[in-house]
């Protein structure tokens, strides 16, 4: 071997020895998303973009969240986030929102409103070294997935996703009819006691022949590790309910990862069928589960879906 082509050589392996030592890095850092949290949620507008507008009251709200690591099959990780919500009959479990995190995947969604979803595939020099994040709603049908980076520096580690839009958020769509999508870019950063994500939102507004935004939201929830001996005792229920149907859930976003991934046209589904929503049928079977330690297939769980597909 010439020198020159050793030189080449020696040239290559520092390249991929560096993308290993990356990727074992941006791995680390997902998994450290999971465990037991105290969460605080901020969300507040700060700017108006449209003349009139007046900016709404700050949204706050503090819970505990168990994130599970639901799968981690090297390339693809998938964390389950199980909320923990307290009444005068106790503790509540809701499972949450999932993060679904998948390497050098090409594939994107954006919510363009009417349950609609359109995919965006993306070049391979585009998606070299990225990470897809696709987020879940209760359910496990699709909520927004876009991709992202992450950079590690020092003692810093973040990922910041491109721009996306996704579907109003809880705490506005039961209240609010003014806009019909959130554009977003999201940055998940690991912390000292924990992680963060920070959002920075615009409300937009697509209907009549209108496209403008209302205003800029920032959001940023703060999620503070449990300590273990508290963790026991609060995420007990959510630690069972886990472990009875996580299976089925398994099921269910299998079935909606192969749904978008085959996708030749726009990802969509209507909000009830026969008079039940999507997230009503999955809850039955749930119950099932529960309380009949009943067996749900894969079969009856695309059935039920491909019912509600458009």
């Amino acid at each position: 071997m010439t020198f020159t082509k050793c030189l080449a050589a020696l040239a290559l392996c520092s390249l991929t020895h560096a993308s290993e030592v990356d990727f074992e890095k941006d791995r680390q850092a997902i998994l450290k998303m999971a465990g037991a949290f105290k969460v605080e949620f901020t969300f507040a507008e700060t700017v108006p973009l449209t003349e009139g507008y007046e900016l709404k009251k700050p949204y706050e709200a503090n819970a505990h969240e168990l994130v599970k690591i639901a799968e981690d099959s090297g390339k693809r990780i998938v964390l389950q986030h199980l909320l923990v919500a307290e009444d005068f009959a106790g503790p509540t479990v809701i499972k949450h929102w999932a993060q679904v995190w998948q390497y050098e995947d090409a594939r994107s969604l954006n919510f363009v409103g009417n349950k609609t979803w359109e995919t965006s595939d993306h070049s391979t020099e585009e998606t070299k070294g990225t990470w897809t994040q696709f987020v879940t709603q209760i359910d496990d049908s699709p909520r927004y997935k876009a991709q992202g980076r992450w950079v590690h520096d020092g003692n810093s580690s973040a990922w910041t996703s491109a721009l996306s839009t996704r579907p109003l958020p809880r705490r506005d769509y039961t209240k609010r009819k003014d806009y019909d999508l959130l554009v977003v870019t999201n940055t998940h950063m690991i912390t000292p006691d924990g992680w963060v994500h920070a959002q920075d939102n615009r409300k937009l507004v697509t209907r009549d022949g209108q496209r403008k935004s209302l205003c800029v939201e920032k959001g940023l929830n703060h999620y503070q590790r449990v300590e273990e001996k508290d963790a026991t005792k609060i995420f007990a229920e959510a630690d069972a309910y886990w472990a009875k149907t996580q299976h089925f859930w398994k099921d269910v976003r299998s079935a909606w990862l192969e749904i978008i991934e085959k996708a030749d046209k726009p990802v969509s589904y209507a909000r009830s069928v026969d008079g039940k929503r999507l997230t009503s049928s999955m809850g039955e079977f749930v119950d099932q589960i529960e309380d009949e330690d009943a067996t749900i297939t894969r079969a009856e769980i695309d059935a039920v879906i491909s019912k509600f597909l458009r």
